[in-house]
């Protein structure tokens, strides 16, 4: 049995207190509606592993994550309760583990034979409550908060069982009162007290907490088998928070499931043909891991259309988040750039050419994407015979001709030649540059090229390699 004691509980329902130092029982067994004699009264109590507590400081914490089911048919016939196939949530029972094993009846303190009537008052809350014992032809119940469901029962059992059912999430005061008869003996009317049930998988957070509702979108109407499910929590309002974990329950299953390595608020799975019916949630943590909201289920729906395929094998390959690369490459056949010949100026005092590099590419897979610049320069034009020519009389005006969604790559300054004054490339020169965060993906930059040469050139055919760099 888990017991906490709590400094505060937020968010008491109308019309009833906040309790200090409350009990919150989330597993283990515990006596609910148990009548006992205190000062020579009877009363309603709760009994715990660690002894009585009262039904005011105590809260039964229903966790959705072992208490959700989906409604069966014969459920369905629960006094207004929620139709067949749809998910409510129970303390069941019999003893299962990690869920809370409630019972109720009397201490040995009240006389053998003691019968009990047990009339529910009142209920608070964001759904239906119901009380009941599995029977051979259905649920046997005993109360059940709907209009017409019955209101009280009486019970001689000194101890038993039964299932304790709600439809919706969220917290539920059920007030209780009850009549003990003594074998003989005339009726003792028990003064009404209020249980408490929180159905959620965390309790609500202290004051101050940041709030918002989780959905779940990207959901199909169906899938195939071998295709992929793509979901994506979605926070309303959003707030500053963004750590998750993703759970799974596969159909008929009980007990939910975390998905390893599933920390984003995205997550994506192949889906094979079991996984019809499958469940998947959302929960998102705040810095301290407690939970701050959850959302509904989705379903999966797997339909072939009756041309259900067998499922093969899954085939797996990782790349993990150190072998990013950043790369700056030049297609083979982008790797001859002709600038043609070079001719004399109208004003005679330089020879010039010019054309334009063909397509360069940047790639950068690193998952931090920290951002990128991309540089150049040429050294020096050679002839076959030696004559040379420096990098400095090469300019450039760089261009990005193409960039992956989701990039912002802005091209570098322009390069004047350098025959009058100045550098042109034969110092490093800027291509082109991504920021942080905009970097990730595939870019082709290129650049138009002028070359102004010195007419006291000597005459040949000038090679020279644009050498390329990306940090």
């Amino acid at each position: 049995m888990a017991l906490a004691a709590l400094g505060l509980i937020a968010g008491p329902l109308a019309g009833t207190a906040s309790a200090q130092d409350e009990v919150v029982v989330s597993d283990g067994h515990v006596d609910l509606f148990y009548v006992d004699v205190q000062n020579s009264a009877h009363v309603l109590t709760a009994h715990t592993g660690s002894g009585n507590v009262a039904p005011g400081e105590l809260t039964v914490h229903v966790k959705p994550s072992v208490a959700s089911r989906t409604v069966s048919a014969s459920i369905a016939t629960l006094p207004g309760w929620k139709g067949q196939g749809e998910t409510y949530y129970v303390l069941p029972q019999n003893s299962q583990p990690g869920q809370v094993f409630a019972g109720f009846g009397y201490s040995s303190a009240v006389a053998d034979g003691t019968s009990v009537t047990y009339t529910l008052d009142s209920l608070q809350g964001p759904g239906a409550f119901a009380l009941w014992q599995n029977g051979e032809e259905g649920p046997n119940v005993f109360l059940a908060s709907a209009e017409g469901g019955p209101k009280s029962f009486t019970s001689a059992a000194e101890h038993e069982h039964a299932n304790w059912g709600f439809t919706e999430r969220g917290e539920y005061a059920l007030t209780v009162s009850a009549t003990a008869t003594p074998p003989g003996g005339t009726p003792v009317t028990i003064p009404p007290v209020t249980y408490t049930f929180f159905v959620g998988e965390e309790l609500p957070s202290e004051p101050g907490t940041p709030t918002t509702k989780l959905s779940i979108t990207g959901l199909s109407a169906h899938y195939h088998a071998g295709g992929v499910a793509a979901l994506t929590a979605v926070q309303n309002p959003v707030i500053d928070e963004n750590h998750y974990h993703w759970f799974t329950k596969a159909a008929g299953a009980i007990e939910w499931s975390v998905v390893s390595g599933a920390f984003s608020g995205k997550y994506g799975f192949v889906v094979r043909t079991a996984d019809n019916g499958r469940q998947v949630k959302a929960v998102l943590y705040n810095h301290d891991h407690k939970v701050i909201a959850e959302s509904e289920p989705a379903v999966i729906v797997v339909d072939d259309h009756g041309n259900d395929p067998v499922n093969g094998p899954t085939i797996t390959t990782t790349l993990s988040a150190e072998e990013g690369v950043l790369a700056i490459s030049v297609a083979p056949e982008n790797r001859e750039v002709d600038l043609g010949a070079l001719t004399l100026n109208p004003a005679a005092d330089r020879y010039t050419a010019a054309g334009a590099l063909k397509p360069i590419t940047v790639t950068d897979t690193r998952a931090d994407n920290p951002g990128w610049t991309a540089s150049g320069r040429v050294r020096a034009f050679t002839t076959v015979d030696g004559s040379q020519l420096g990098g400095k009389y090469l300019g450039w005006t760089p261009n990005v001709l193409s960039a992956s969604a989701g990039q912002t790559v802005t091209a570098g300054p322009q390069v004047a030649s350098g025959f009058t004054t100045g550098n042109g490339l034969a110092t490093w020169s800027q291509l082109a540059a991504a920021s942080a965060g905009a970097g990730r993906g595939t870019a082709q930059l290129g650049a138009g090229l002028t070359l102004e040469a010195p007419v006291e050139t000597a005459p040949g055919a000038y090679q020279a390699m644009l050498i390329l760099t990306a940090i």
